[in-house]
């Protein structure tokens, strides 16, 4: 009886291991997968209807182009356009606007800085540096310094974004 205990013991952990190694797995092809649906979409798009890509192309590129700067910027523009910047890489309750996060927009958004100057600047520059070279570690204090200088209430970020969900982001966002 004893014997058959601790072998239906073993038996039971070796499939609770098993089915924890599968699930684990299948959520990487699950990302993977999402990576390679947006490059083959794109690619089919452009196969299957050379013209319509090209103005499917042109829309996301409008979407993703230049940040709505004002003719006159202030430091709590510059905030603003990296507050919204930045929700592409948190999970918060709720997220009140989007910019892409691109490179063109990363150095757009240096360039501001160095031009205005604002009072913050170096925190500014600090973070926008940290994104231009794929440093994302910091993004959850740097959302909330963005998120409490604006008084927030609701919104503050509990976490880092995976890579699914910052891909559905982008895809709710910004290619529509």
């Amino acid at each position: 009886m004893k014997k058959f205990l601790k072998m239906t013991s073993l038996t039971l952990l070796a499939l609770i291991v098993v089915g924890f190694v599968a699930l684990k797995l299948m959520d990487n092809s699950n990302e993977r997968e999402v990576q390679n649906e947006d490059s083959n979409s794109t690619e089919t798009t452009k196969q299957e209807n050379p013209e319509k890509s090209q103005v499917a192309n042109e829309k996301t590129h409008e979407q993703e182009k230049a940040l709505e700067v004002p003719e006159n910027p202030t430091g709590k523009d510059i905030e603003n356009i990296m507050h919204k910047m930045i929700h592409q890489k948190v999970r918060a309750e709720r997220k009140t606007g989007a910019v892409r996060m691109t490179p063109e927009a990363i150095d757009e958004v240096i360039e501001l800085i160095n031009n205005v100057q604002p009072s913050n600047s170096q925190e500014l520059l600090k973070m926008a540096n940290h994104w231009k070279n794929g440093n994302y570690e910091h993004v959850v204090e740097e959302h909330n310094y963005f998120w409490s200088r604006e008084g927030g209430d609701i919104g503050k970020a509990y976490g880092r974004a995976s890579l699914m969900e910052e891909n559905e982001f982008i895809r709710q966002n910004f290619l529509r």
